[in-house]
């Protein structure tokens, strides 16, 4: 049986998103040669999983170039110089911030969350900028296409669909086909990792610690994988109600994620204001989905592991190859359980 927290009442975020997912066909994915009748949402996936796979070398690069291999430091270009930018010092300076009102172990949770997402963020930009020149070299050292046919892609149609004629309109070329829901996903995770400590406080009256923490984490895991395996329209519209702005690194609509019990599991919630929002979106971009879904391609590109941290990172079998998707959800892991887990324990 469901357990609570007193309050507004709240859905579990997986039930809504079934309903949109069972309004539509789900199709398997397919791989090797596709049949030649074969669905536009099939084909699509299957492109998606060739870029997703000649960019992942690029990723791989860039984590094993950080001397602790999780990502939390880059080398960049500024004024023609190159410097070392750590996620620590970016926390740093944000604690230190003599304008942000707030107690310091608070600014240090958030200072975590906020240097954590920023440099996985620089990591995947400097990876898919790299990924960008090997489209455009000349010689060419990549034999995909740098553009893409938007139409072809339910996740740019969308996104384009709901930018509207703003300044920041998606384009239609392979970095941004693969960055655009990578990097929302990336930031919904760590949002969710940012609300965790307050929908436990509502739930259960007690304060995070580090170890609770870890199991939450566990279940959120499981959610985000059953997310990318549904239709990405729902992904997009959770996005959408979270925040105006889904590129913002904090979505201002947070707070309205809460926590539950399900047995011995912790199960994520909507309020019925953000489930509202998620119907507005749905019913803006379902269309776009054909009547079809085949999942996130990254759940389908089969990669090499990424180099982390074996005292920070999950096992893998080394002699089998990974899920793009689970990778990045096993990063994502890895850093919190560095970066900001510790921050908890420090705060409880």
């Amino acid at each position: 049986m469901t357990t609570r927290h007193a309050g507004a009442p709240t859905r579990p975020i997986q039930a809504v998103l079934d309903e949109t997912n069972a309004t539509l066909e789900r199709l398997r994915h397919v791989r090797g040669e596709l049949p030649a009748d074969a669905p536009r949402a099939l084909r699509s996936s299957s492109a998606g999983v060739e870029y997703i796979a000649a960019f992942w070398p690029h990723l791989v690069e860039r984590l094993a170039a950080d001397p602790e291999q999780l990502g939390l430091s880059i080398e960049m270009a500024h004024e023609g110089e190159t410097r070392t930018v750590r996620a620590a010092d970016i926390c740093d300076a944000f604690v230190a911030d003599p304008g942000n009102p707030a107690p310091k172990m608070e600014k240090l949770r958030q200072g975590r969350v906020l240097s954590g997402l920023a440099l996985m963020q620089q990591v995947l930009n400097a990876a898919t900028a790299a990924f960008a020149d090997d489209l455009t070299a000349m010689p060419r050292r990549c034999p995909l296409d740098f553009l893409v046919d938007v139409d072809h892609y339910v996740s740019l149609r969308m996104l384009l669909k709901l930018r509207g004629e703003s300044d920041d309109r998606v384009g239609g070329n392979a970095p941004t086909l693969v960055m655009g829901g990578t990097a929302t996903a990336l930031t919904m995770c760590w949002n969710l990792l940012d609300r965790m400590p307050a929908a436990y406080q509502a739930l259960s009256g007690n304060e995070l610690d580090a170890a609770t923490a870890e199991r939450i984490w566990a279940d959120t895991r499981e959610l985000i994988i059953r997310i990318g395996g549904g239709s990405l329209a729902a992904f997009v519209a959770l996005a959408s109600a979270c925040a105006e702005n889904p590129a913002a690194m904090l979505w201002e609509y947070r707070d309205e994620l809460g926590l539950e019990r399900d047995g011995d599991r912790f199960v994520w919630t909507m309020t019925p204001d953000l489930e509202a929002r998620h119907a507005e979106t749905i019913a803006r971009v379902i269309e776009d989905q054909q009547g079809q879904y085949v999942g996130c391609a990254a759940l389908y590109a089969r990669v090499p592991a990424l180099p982390l941290a074996p005292e920070w990172a999950d096992g893998v079998d080394p002699a089998r190859e990974q899920s793009a998707y689970t990778e990045l959800v096993r990063w994502i892991s890895a850093v919190a359980r560095k970066h900001y887990f510790p921050a908890l324990a420090a705060a409880a």
